[in-house]
């Protein structure tokens, strides 16, 4: 089961931001669907921040492919509420659902 827990390798930015602004850009700038974007989203949440670890992203990816609806979308809320609880799961949606949507 996926707990939520802070980011505490944030380095004192704001977690909220950086994963509302995260996800906003992946989903901006990314066109091909759910299956381009979960190998970017690896890179910037365990690469490049180092929040989540390897295996956390493969079960993450795995719940967000077994759950109806877009893995895209399901796989920014399981991040997010792993991040920062619900809050968390709210901003990375907005973050996801937003540019598709303009």
């Amino acid at each position: 089961m996926i707990e939520p827990t802070q980011a505490k390798k944030s380095k004192g930015k704001n977690v909220y931001l950086t994963l509302l602004t995260s996800t906003l850009l992946l989903s901006a700038f990314t066109f091909g669907g759910g299956y381009v974007i979960v190998p970017l989203m690896r890179k910037r949440f365990v690469e490049e921040l180092d929040w989540i670890e390897e295996d956390e992203m493969l079960n993450i990816v795995a719940i967000a492919q077994s759950a109806p609806g877009p893995i895209t979308v399901n796989a920014s809320i399981l991040i997010g509420y792993k991040m920062a609880g619900i809050p968390g799961a709210l901003l990375t949606l907005l973050g996801t659902i937003t540019p598709p949507l303009v």
